[in-house]
């Protein structure tokens, strides 16, 4: 009987021994199991970095081939119709719209889309706020671009061509208006605020505003345009992710497109004096108003993050795909300042 009830205590021993060992590898399992998803969150985050890198180069790299053939096409069969006003405008448009739209929005379906909250209202009155805020933060950013291509003047000892202003002046005003104040800012917020935008949002707001602005600066493929575009894509996605509405931004790109290629030049038109008061006006005016908005704006920006990060912050930019795209705008603005 004595040895019935060792054997019976020692029996429910070892079964308290085999389901306290049972328990640790299921707590093992557990934790394995978390360190593999952890890592696997990881890998999917960096290679959604790549890929966007990738795609925004692919398509880069299509818009200048298309150009490139359809150039030589025209050229052959009518020689003089890149100097007419429409070729320059056209074929943009053709490119952009026709080739490098399409093929970025198919490549980047295989990315699933990033969780967006409900879509808010914003008042007039803070609308047109935004606009100024917009207004002031290009000119100044546009004063540092003005500087350093001045830098560069000095050191080539050559005057340095603006390629939007050559693109202007060269163009018929009615098609550039059109594509530059309508076609241009639709096509572009759906490349970066939206397409773009929606992909990368998993990372938090402060890299998708980051990554997007700065991919929306080096589109532009020249240093006059890259400082303030970059800018204005920041502050283009900020609103973005406040409202979850593209609209905003499609209307505030519209509005600085239309005040940057057709506003002002109308009113510096001849140098008459009039047109050149009410512009310096505008110009400081609006420089002062907006950033006074902007400084008083910045205490209530709020930025949402990610419980847990997804990538290493090197990953941002030091993955193949941010970098190719990189590598073909900054080769591109190379080859812009040496033709110049």
């Amino acid at each position: 009987m004595g040895d019935n009830m060792e054997y019976k205590e020692e029996d429910n021993m070892l079964e308290q021994n085999d389901l306290d060992q049972n328990e640790l590898d299921q707590n093992k399992f557990e934790q394995d199991e978390d360190i593999n998803e952890d890592t696997v969150i990881a890998m999917s985050g960096k290679s959604i970095l790549v890929k966007c890198g990738l795609y925004l180069s692919f398509m880069s790299l299509a818009i200048f081939a298309a150009q490139f053939i359809i150039s030589f096409i025209v050229a052959s069969l009518f020689p003089d119709a890149d100097e007419t006003g429409w070729f320059n405008v056209v074929l943009t448009l053709i490119t952009v719209v026709g080739v490098g739209l399409p093929i970025f929005a198919r490549l980047m379906k295989g990315i699933p889309d990033s969780e967006i909250g409900e879509k808010k209202n914003i008042s007039i009155i803070k609308f047109i706020g935004y606009f100024i805020i917009c207004v002031a933060t290009a000119y100044i950013s546009n004063i540092v671009g003005l500087f350093i291509s001045a830098i560069i003047e000095l050191i080539k000892g050559i005057e340095m061509i603006n390629p939007l202003e050559e693109f202007i002046f060269g163009s018929n005003m009615i098609i550039f208006a059109l594509y530059a104040v309508i076609i241009a800012p639709i096509v572009e917020e759906l490349v970066f605020r939206k397409i773009l935008l929606d992909k990368l949002r998993r990372f938090g707001d402060l890299p998708a505003i980051l990554i997007t602005g700065f991919a929306f600066g080096i589109f532009h493929f020249n240093l006059a345009q890259f400082f303030y575009a970059t800018v204005l894509g920041i502050l283009f996605a900020y609103i973005t992710i406040r409202t979850n509405r593209i609209i905003y931004s499609i209307v505030l790109h519209m509005m600085m497109n239309f005040t940057g290629t057709a506003f002002v030049p109308l009113l510096t038109k001849d140098q008459n004096l009039l047109g050149m008061g009410i512009m310096m006006i505008w110009f400081y005016g609006a420089m002062t108003l907006g950033s006074i908005l902007l400084i008083v704006s910045l205490r209530k920006i709020k930025l949402i993050k990610p419980i847990t990060p997804l990538v290493r912050k090197r990953d941002y930019i030091l993955n193949p795909g941010a970098l190719l795209f990189i590598a073909i705008g900054i080769g591109m603005i190379i080859i812009n300042i040496a033709m110049a």
